[in-house]
């Protein structure tokens, strides 16, 4: 099936709503699977420092509700090591002190079993602690995500719409 990029934006963005309905994720996502990685981030980074969309924290946490056991391990793993030791001193206030790692260079890391433990809120603090700590983490999820595009069917459609544009008015 051929679906215009064009078109599916102006679904998604003249649906009047936040929320894309799920045939229209469907779609977005057939797309982003076909999409260049370096598009998928570009729009993504985009969406992320928006500031019509929601907060960095909470679009990485709404991602992370819906990923499988490996991509929630790969989310908090990278949220960690975006850190830095001064990022990673901060952790305590977050309830999240036993990742604090060994040592001032250790970058800690969880297990796919301790990423399950997270709750989205938890996820959220972090992003917005790393956001805070190292901005250049916002690039590093964006490049994330566009390995894992199924999870971008949780984002919003004004987040939507802008990786759409950076991924052009193309069939596909």
């Amino acid at each position: 099936m051929t679906i215009n990029v064009g078109n599916l934006m102006q679904q998604i963005l003249g649906g009047g709503s936040e929320t894309v309905a799920p045939p229209v994720a469907d779609q977005f996502h057939q797309v982003a699977q076909s999409a260049a990685p370096e598009a998928l981030s570009a729009g993504l980074a985009a969406a992320f420092n928006s500031w019509r969309t929601p907060e960095f924290g909470a679009m990485v946490a709404s991602m992370f509700g819906q990923a499988n056991p490996e991509q929630k391990s790969g989310i908090v793993n990278r949220l960690l090591a975006g850190l830095g030791s001064a990022g990673r001193a901060g952790l305590g206030q977050l309830g999240l002190q036993g990742l604090t790692g060994s040592g001032a260079t250790t970058t800690p890391s969880v297990s796919l079993e301790q990423a399950a433990q997270f709750s989205p809120g938890q996820v959220q603090q972090l992003a917005t602690h790393a956001q805070n700590s190292n901005p250049e983490i916002v690039d590093a999820m964006s490049n994330f995500y566009a390995q894992h595009p199924v999870l971008m069917k949780s984002l919003g459609a004004e987040a939507m719409g802008m990786v759409l544009s950076k991924i052009g008015n193309r069939p596909t």
